[in-house]
């Protein structure tokens, strides 16, 4: 063997055999069938899937026959004591295979293990155990009652005074009362405005009204304006009282003004300004009602929001330009319920949870679950996943306790907000149902459940917000709260409320958890008592503070994705009536204090530390990151280091956005943006393991669709936002389908990468009942929208099809309904509803028809729009690559279109936004322009991926500009599919790899490439280098698969190929071989 071909074999062992980081196994050491997985899982915990399905990874190159056997334990399966035998099954079929046996019953774990016959009809031993457990199948087994915490204070005042000693530093103060959280904001509130002016001060009345309906427009009128002495820099008490309608306000105890207005009858009060520290409220009392009194004394703040000085509250302002603080109502509560175990051996144990939001479970002091945010969390109306969790463990003999922290999560989100969370049907203060079973070794059992004998009291956490962050007083800690022995006679019962009508559901899905720690790589002090800790690039997750100090003292947190030229984190702001991300700890004094946030995630790279006492060290504040814990299935490497850099940050900033489902920014929104997923899900598919988070954030999309069959743009949502009529963003009325093909793309992504029929049986339904009502929108015979709807997304410079007509919207529009009429099709004949794939099919091709007939310019072979005038349009790469990537064009016409991309491409540079760029690259690299794919690949102007790297960015942006508002955006991460599948050449040749198909298209300049995927049927990798203008490619094609490898020719004719590879044909610039299971190493290029 010569020097160069030992060096370029040593390359793709290290590029494509030996990856790190991926669980796969490269090789067979046994003939014994392994890597048993039930519904995706290795030994699932609680399903309630009644019909589990069964894979498992050969070691036969071929399969040729199974037999399963399934028992209640090991030694029942081995005397051959089973519960279902499926006896010998002639099927090379080794994934998503139904039990078929009798039913399974509620808490009862089961016990596996499956022999195989090879190609030669060799049986194998038999596997190892496997194992599941069902979950509570029937509402009846669950004996739990929901329970909540201690009744709120009543902060929903009618006839009242409202009193507040302040003291002006800023140029105005809005003092909000009787306001209510109804809208996008307070909508329904009086906001009495103390403003300086050039002539003294004054003070304007303004009521705000939300007039419903459709309507997001709150409408604010000024009922009077009153002026007033000059307002010094000393302390001003101002004083209003609220008597049916009559409104009385006075200034240092001299009556200013009495207006009448009944517009508004009741709410809480509040403070806003429109500039940070505009004011110093040293005082707030409420009498005449339910009474409220506070002076912020030893820092104190009864208030959601600001920060107390020795002078009182500082009001906050100016980011976001509202910031509204309210008194406190609610912190979240505690429960407890302390139980005797009998002195005898326990089989097992299990605790079931629900959570009407995110419940923090202990069990004699040790926590329960990875976070609270286990489950994610759902429409609750319509389902509630409930944990199911092995305690046998932390149980004893005798006394034990347990107890729950009841953090808000998205079920009791109070702050306005932009999707009216706040007002979602089943919005409440949160609430908690869990059972705990027992089971002993003689047959008897025990149940602790959730009812009005647990105990209840407001805990430590004085306020909790997914947006806003939390408030944490460690003084208020009752130690040994969740253990046994604690005195809480003191305490109230716990509170039986309704809880959430939903269904309950098992939650086979990933946690949300965390997953790693990082230090901070620079800590400055940028003005005396503030630090700036910088984490080197953007998470998902939260800081966990370590300090020590005096009992009292509060330390800020604010984390936040930039810092100004100032040196100080410019807080996330807009959407929400909140300062977003900032969490606020109290001493309790005495020694070293640890803690964290509980009930929420944050999007950040910088926190800013304020309060904190003396100089923060690297511990003083880590970095936690955290997300929906999927497994890592595939790796890209790369001889190309800026290549390697784009890849890892489009992987970080998908899984920086994977929290139950798929969220568009962990910073700002936090909401599952359908189309950003569908842009991205390639890239996802290809990388980690997303079947069982996709398939529970599927089942929300069901949950979410209308009666008439719409989609809303973001799922899970509340009735009042992307549906036609609501009150959210009248863009998304009606179909958007851009958005809405993620209903398609998701599942068929499910059924190529896992060979998945289930998830399009279940979703056959909701999208034919979106394709039927998006064709009530698209009418034929153009089958076009009328009307206003999104389209592309950011596109460079924002020059894309948003806010355009002259049918660029259209043209875009019309290709997604294609592809969602197009995939519904498919799907149909995939799970044999032949009707309906006949019936989708030729409704696809009566749209691509019409599509052809308005767009496509046959003389020039490419595809154009009209304006308004109906002038024909110069070609654009968006509307050609669309059309293109979904097979639209005119059959034999598609290299033509190619190349006008190309040529666009290379005249203009990249002009496409998230959804065409999906394809861009792919399809210069299908149509022979690999060269001018890799360039925009690799280029570092703006705009580029490599810009983004260049400025010291590692996550893709929400747009290709340094100013985009989210610098956490997964959408763009689609080029991490392009290096896979396109580069590297690593693909599913079939669903579920049933086989692989190895195809490289390699670019001029690019020394080598690389992509391993843990496939449900084992590994699959490819791999190439070039030296000395040899190519060495080399593929591993997991066992029961087979492979189609395509050797480049670019480099000249195949010098050898792999044993007992066979040539199927020599096609244009490759030469193409088919291979069975195993490892397979080729070169090509000119003899030496």
């Amino acid at each position: 063997m010569t020097g160069g071909r030992r060096y370029r074999l040593s390359v793709l062992l290290v590029l494509c055999f030996a990856l790190t980081g991926v669980t796969g196994q490269a090789a067979a050491t046994t003939d014994v069938p392994d890597g048993l997985r039930v519904e995706y899982s290795a030994a699932p915990l609680g399903l309630d899937e009644t019909t589990p399905r069964l894979s498992w990874h050969t070691q036969a190159i071929r399969q040729t026959a199974y037999r399963i056997r399934v028992g209640v334990d090991a030694t029942a399966l081995a005397n051959d004591r089973v519960v279902w035998d499926s006896g010998k099954v002639v099927s090379a079929v080794n994934v998503q295979i139904a039990y078929t046996g009798p039913a399974l019953d509620s808490g009862k774990r089961y016990v596996w293990q499956v022999q195989t016959w090879d190609e030669n009809g060799r049986a194998s031993g038999w596997s190892a155990p496997g194992w599941w457990e069902m979950g509570l199948l029937k509402p009846a087994d669950w004996t739990a009652q929901w329970i909540s915490g201690p009744k709120r204070a009543d902060h929903d005042w009618r006839d009242f005074t409202f009193t507040t000693d302040l003291t002006l530093t800023g140029k105005s103060v809005d003092l909000l009362f009787r306001a209510q959280p109804i809208g996008k904001t307070y909508g329904e509130a009086y906001v009495w405005t103390l403003a300086r002016t050039d002539k003294g001060a004054a003070l304007i009345a303004q009521v705000r009204h939300y007039p419903g309906g459709n309507s997001s427009a709150v409408k604010v009128t000024e009922l009077k304006r009153v002026a007033l002495p000059a307002l010094g820099d000393g302390r001003h008490v101002v004083s209003i009282t609220a008597a049916g309608g009559r409104l009385t306000t006075a200034i240092d105890g001299v009556t200013v003004d009495t207006l009448t207005d009944a517009s508004v009858a009741h709410g809480t009060i509040g403070f806003t300004a429109k500039e940070p520290k505009a004011a110093i409220i040293h005082r707030v009392r409420v009498t005449g009602a339910a009474p409220f009194d506070t002076r912020f004394v030893a820092n104190d703040n009864a208030f959601t929001g600001g920060d107390v000085t020795k002078d009182g509250l500082v009001v906050p302002g100016g980011v976001p330009k509202v910031d509204i603080v309210l008194p406190i109502e609610a912190p979240a509560p505690l429960v407890r319920r302390a139980f005797t175990v009998p002195a005898k051996p326990i089989a097992r144990a299990r605790l079931y949870v629900a959570g009407a939001g995110w419940p923090r479970l202990s069990l004699n002091g040790e926590v329960i679950g990875a976070s609270a945010m286990a489950s994610g969390y759902t429409a609750y109306d319509k389902r509630v996943l409930y944990q199911t969790y092995d305690v046998t463990a932390a149980l004893r003999p005798g006394a034990n306790a347990i107890g729950a922290e009841l953090g808000r999560g998205w079920y009791g989100l109070t702050e306005p907000n932009e999707w009216y969370w706040q007002q979602a049907p089943w919005h409440g203060d949160p609430a908690v149902r869990a059972q705990l079973q027992i089971d002993f070794a003689d047959g008897s059992s025990q149940r602790i459940a959730t009812d009005a004998s647990w105990r209840t009291a407001f805990g430590p956490t004085l306020a909790d917000s997914i947006y806003r962050g939390e408030r944490y007083d460690a003084r208020l800690h009752p130690n040994g709260w969740d253990k046994p022995g604690f005195a809480d006679r003191r305490w109230a019962s716990a509170r039986i409320v309704d809880g959430p009508t939903g269904a309950l559901v098992a939650a086979n899905v990933e946690p949300i958890a965390p997953v790693a720690d990082l230090k901070p790589v620079t800590i400055k002090q940028v003005r005396p008592g503030t630090w700036v800790l910088d984490y080197g690039r953007i998470i998902a997750g939260w800081p966990a503070l370590r300090v020590s100090g005096a009992r009292g003292q509060t330390v800020s947190m604010l984390s936040s994705e930039r810092i100004g030229e100032d040196g100080l984190v410019v807080p996330a702001a807009g959407l929400i009536d909140a300062q977003l991300q900032t969490d606020r700890y109290t001493l309790a004094g005495g020694g070293v204090e640890q803690w964290e946030p509980r009930f929420g995630y944050r999007g950040f790279r910088y926190v800013q530390l304020d309060g904190f006492p003396g100089t923060p060290g690297p511990d003083a504040l880590t970095a936690r990151i955290a997300h929906s814990a999927v497994a890592a299935t595939g790796e890209f490497r790369s001889s190309n280091a800026l290549l390697m850099q784009i890849d890892a940050a489009a992987i970080a900033t998908i899984r920086n956005n994977m929290h139950g489902f798929q969220t568009d920014t962990p910073t700002l929104e936090k909401n599952g943006w359908t189309g950003d997923a569908q842009a991205s899900a390639g890239a996802a598919a290809r990388s980690m393991d997303v079947a069982r988070m996709w398939t529970k954030w599927l089942g929300d999309f069901r949950d979410a669709q209308s009666a008439k069959g719409e989609i809303p743009e973001i799922v899970p949502s509340t009735p009042h936002y992307g549906y036609e009529n609501s009150p959210g963003w009248n863009m998304i009325w009606g179909p958007t389908t851009p958005w809405d093909v993620a209903t398609m793309v998701l599942p068929w992504e499910l059924y190529t990468t896992y060979g998945d029929t289930r998830i399009l049986e279940r979703m056959h339904e909701a999208q034919a009942r979106l394709v039927d009502y998006t064709g009530g929108w698209f009418k034929a015979p153009d089958y076009r929208r009328e009307g206003f709807e999104l389209s592309e997304w950011s596109s460079p410079g924002g020059a894309d099809f948003v806010n355009q007509r002259g049918g660029g919207i259209d043209a875009v529009a019309s290709a997604y309904y294609f592809l969602e009429t197009d995939l519904l099709a498919k799907s149909s004949a995939v799970i044999g509803k032949q009707a309906d794939a006949e019936r989708y099919g030729a409704l696809a091709r009566n749209i691509r028809d019409a599509y052809n007939r308005r767009y496509w310019d046959g003389t020039a072979r490419h595809y154009r729009t009209t304006d308004a005038k109906g002038v024909a349009g110069a070609p654009t790469q968006i509307q050609n690559v669309l059309p293109l990537a979904m097979g639209m064009v005119p059959d034999g016409a598609e290299q033509a279109v190619a190349d006008t991309i190309a040529a666009d491409v290379e005249k203009n540079g990249l002009r496409t936004g998230v959804y065409a760029t999906r394809y861009l690259l792919e399809i210069l690299s299908d149509y022979g322009h690999a060269d001018l794919a890799y360039k925009v690949a690799t280029r570092t102007d703006e705009p580029s991926w490599g810009w983004w790297i260049k400025n010291g960015h590692g996550t893709m942006f929400e747009s290709w500009s340094l100013e985009s508002r989210s610098r956490d955006h997964h959408y763009f991460g689609s080029i991490a599919d392009w290096m896979r599948q396109r580069l590297a050449g690593l693909r599913p040749g079939q669903p579920g790899y049933a086989s692989v198909l190895v195809r490289p298209e390699i670019p001029a300049g690019l020394a080598s490439a690389s992509a391993t995927m843990d496939t449900i049927r084992g590994r699959a990798a490819a791999g190439w280098a070039v030296e000395h203008g040899v190519l060495t490619l080399a593929a591993e094609i997991p066992a029961n698969s087979s492979g189609e490898i395509w050797v480049p020719l670019r480099f000249g004719p195949v010098r050898s190929a792999a044993k007992d590879a066979t040539l199927l044909r020599t096609t244009t610039g490759f030469a193409v071989y088919s291979v069975a299971a195993g490892r397979h190493v080729f070169e090509a290029g000119a003899s030496q």
